[in-house]
């Protein structure tokens, strides 16, 4: 069974801490995404490509990170869903702040308001005073 990966499911399953937190993960997915429609208006849909345009665009090898621009072919390839809903979605996502659009794609609009996104899915609370979920991120951010 060594190879096929089908003796990790079975632990998985069998072991009732790992059933726990993948439990925990998916809840903070799932209040994510409801918090995100409530509050902010997003569909599940437009949530995961706002957050596939921050995770494909950051760029955080120097100092300050940087947004780079990226396509809707390049989102639409990651999250495989058509081109078109993406640039749809994209649309929308700008009209209400989130995003921009320029001449190399789109990028999101703010970081800090991205990192709390992303951080609500990832089902990591942020520390105390730090919005960027204890990850120490500086808020400038230089955009490409």
């Amino acid at each position: 069974m060594a190879g096929n990966g089908a003796g990790s499911r079975e632990e998985n399953r069998s072991d009732p801490h790992g059933v726990v937190e993948i439990s925990t993960r998916a809840g903070a997915l799932l209040r994510a995404t409801c918090a995100a429609r409530a509050r902010d208006g997003l569909t599940a849909e437009e949530l995961l490509i706002y957050l596939a345009i921050g995770h494909l665009g950051i760029d955080a090898g120097g100092a300050i990170p940087r947004l780079r621009p990226r396509t809707f072919l390049e989102i639409a390839e990651f999250l495989a869903i058509p081109r078109e809903t993406v640039r749809r979605k994209v649309g929308r996502l700008c009209d209400r702040g989130y995003a921009q659009l320029g001449p190399g794609g789109v990028v999101v609009r703010d970081l800090e308001v991205w990192l709390r996104h992303a951080t609500a899915v990832a089902g990591m609370g942020a520390v105390a005073g730090d919005e960027t979920g204890g990850r120490g991120l500086p808020r400038t951010v230089a955009k490409m």
